[in-house]
């Protein structure tokens, strides 16, 4: 029942209405101008062959010259004002279409994808879908521009067919029957060589994401050291070749059904027409029929041949593009777990401005569904204000915790309060502003130094305030040299006078960014990873004031930082082996004081 629901959720009609809402509501006159391309695609052949017939009849009944070039005269005007119209009509649907396509599907797949939760991003599956999404709309001609045009072709192919099939079984049933019996064997190849098509779609659709994965680290700028170091050109290469030896196989599958499909349609439409013919030709000779009417005739014959060729290729692109709605709507489908709309706000966390407690009640967390728990039944608590550390092995958990606490992912059992309140009850956006974070990996946009700090508009940005989480960072200093100071622009993707800062600037822009913000919960993930032991120094002696007043969390694998915290959380196995202060989990003894004193060997306590 559910499957049901499903299909008919995304089927042609329920698709064709979605597209032209868009399309109406944004210019409700393309109403009329789609109904006249209809008529003028309909009617269009229909006068020529009424004119043509009319003109041959002045020839053969001795109207004279002048008659006939009158009359041939007056068809090659309509047909030129039909066809300018057509022109028009279908020009001016293009551009509509080009606008609605951009601005409605486009942008709205961007939207979809900023606003799509975070464990949706990581998923292979929305991963996935959006590949197949974004090929329903990037190209024009595909997906949603093929539905577009493919309903006015198919309606006015349809009705052309119908009024040339009503004339013919007027004129000789036989050819009618005749000319159905040959296009019902034609859509039943056709149909046989699209369902081979379809079997192949979702084949075709792995077989391109892994050579666009491996042409993507190909020529990636971060890999290309150790792609050339430890010569892993060899297997991406092989790699390559291998992908697309299986994709020209599968397209010669699909190559060899279509080929089969043209040569047996040009065997019958062959055998269509030379019937068709024959019986004229014998009402000819009989006597029954004009020549005038003959020429008429042969116009209506090969006339409905078009149209039913048109009519398979309208339908046959109307199901091509909403096979590609389906995916595109799929994805526009795929459900948020975090409210947008509603919702605690920010304000519900924190009392007078201050910062929220954390709670975290027996949660679990794995990445797959039939994997292993990351994390185990953890409970903690963090007082509001507290200065917590989470060290531990790689693979821990440490960063899988943070990412939950953020609201990327979402436990698989038990459950996060902050401010009391469980995380999935506030409003997303809202809950986005309690957090300031710095995470391992930077990310920067090609805006000035200023943007890149405050995430906001040069002119609604604070330039003291950037200048100050710049100088509490550690990188004023580095940026005043710079020769457009804090109005640098990163990356030289958008500009050529761009620059590219190191790890450790980059490291320091992303503290800067956080201490701007000002949020009243302050997640540290590694954030000295990238910088020098001076650097690291500064910045274990800024934290306590840049942590003043806020919930703050501090993830290292250094143990020497973690002094500076109220509390130390020692994680191993996805469980909290040991809690306390620096001084009290080196007395212990335990698993803390044993990884303490093997990174003691190599760095040297700042005492």
């Amino acid at each position: 029942m559910q499957r049901e629901k499903k299909k008919k959720r995304y089927g042609m009609a329920e698709n064709i209405h979605y597209i032209y809402r868009f399309l109406f509501r944004r210019y409700p006159h393309t109403k009329f101008l789609l109904a006249g391309l209809v008529l003028l695609v309909t009617v269009t052949p229909l006068i020529s062959n009424v004119t043509v017939a009319a003109a041959v009849a002045s020839v053969t009944d001795n109207r004279g010259v002048q008659d006939f070039v009158l009359r041939m005269g007056v068809v090659m005007l309509v047909l030129c004002v039909c066809s300018f119209l057509q022109q028009a009509a279908l020009s001016w649907s293009n551009f509509y279409t080009e606008c609605v396509q951009s601005r409605d599907f486009l942008m709205g797949l961007v939207r979809k994808s900023l606003d799509a939760d975070y464990e949706n991003v990581e998923s292979q599956k929305q991963q996935r879908l959006l590949n197949q999404a974004s090929h329903a709309v990037n190209l024009f001609r595909m997906g949603v521009g093929m539905m577009y045009q493919g309903m006015p072709t198919l309606i006015s192919t349809v009705a052309g067919t119908v009024i040339y099939s009503m004339t013919i079984s007027v004129l000789d049933i036989r050819i009618l029957l005749v000319i159905l019996v040959m296009t019902a064997v034609g859509l039943f190849m056709e149909k046989r060589a699209r369902g081979v098509e379809e079997s192949l779609k979702e084949e075709r659709f792995r077989s391109w994401g892994r050579a666009y994965y491996l042409k993507r680290e190909a020529m990636s700028v971060q890999n290309g050291k150790d792609i050339r170091i430890y010569n892993m050109t060899a297997w991406l290469q092989n790699g390559l070749l291998r992908l697309g030896k299986k994709d020209k196989k599968l397209e010669m599958k699909r190559h060899i059904s279509w080929n089969l499909v043209s040569v047996v349609e040009v065997v019958f439409i062959v055998a269509r027409d030379l019937l068709a013919y024959a019986i004229l030709a014998g009402q000819v000779l009989d006597g029954r029929m004009s020549l005038a009417e003959f020429t008429f005739c042969l116009g209506i014959v090969s006339g409905i041949s078009g149209w039913i060729r048109r009519m398979r290729g309208s339908w046959a692109a109307l199901c091509d593009g909403n096979r590609m709605m389906r995916d595109y709507r799929k994805m526009m489908d795929y459900p948020n777990r975090f409210l947008r709309e509603g919702g605690l706000p920010a304000e519900a966390a924190v009392k007078e401005g201050g910062a929220p407690q954390i709670e975290l009640r027996n949660v679990s967390f794995r990445y797959e569904e039939d994997g292993e728990d990351i994390l185990k039944e953890i409970s903690l608590t963090i007082k509001a204000g507290e200065r917590v550390a989470l060290v531990g092995h790689n693979g821990a958990g440490k960063s899988t915790l943070v990412k939950l606490l953020c609201g990327f992912y979402h436990p698989t059992g038990g459950e996060i309060l902050v401010g009391g309140h469980s995380i999935e009850e506030y409003n997303l956006q809202d809950y986005y502003r309690l957090l300031g974070i710095v995470f391992q990996e930077s990310n920067t946009l090609p805006l000035s130094i200023t943007s890149n700090v405050s995430g906001e508009c040069e002119e609604d940005t604070d330039p003291e305030k950037v200048k100050r989480c710049l100088e509490q960072a550690g990188l004023l200093e580095d940026v005043l040299r710079l020769e457009n100071g804090v109005q640098t622009h990163l990356t030289k993707n958008f500009r050529p006078d761009g620059i590219e800062l190191s790890g450790g600037m980059l490291q320091k822009l992303m503290l800067a960014r956080a201490l701007y913000k000002d949020a009243p919960v302050l997640i540290l993930d590694e954030p000295t990873a990238a910088l020098d032991p001076i650097a690291e120094s500064r910045v274990y002696q800024e934290y306590a004031r840049i942590a003043e007043g806020k919930t703050a969390i501090f993830i290292s694998h250094r143990l020497a930082s973690t002094r500076f915290c109220d509390r130390i959380l020692f994680l191993e196995d996805g469980v909290i082996r040991e809690e306390g202060t620096h001084e009290e989990l080196l007395q212990r003894g335990g698993r803390y004081a044993e990884m303490f004193q093997i990174q003691s060997k190599y760095y040297q306590e700042e005492m």
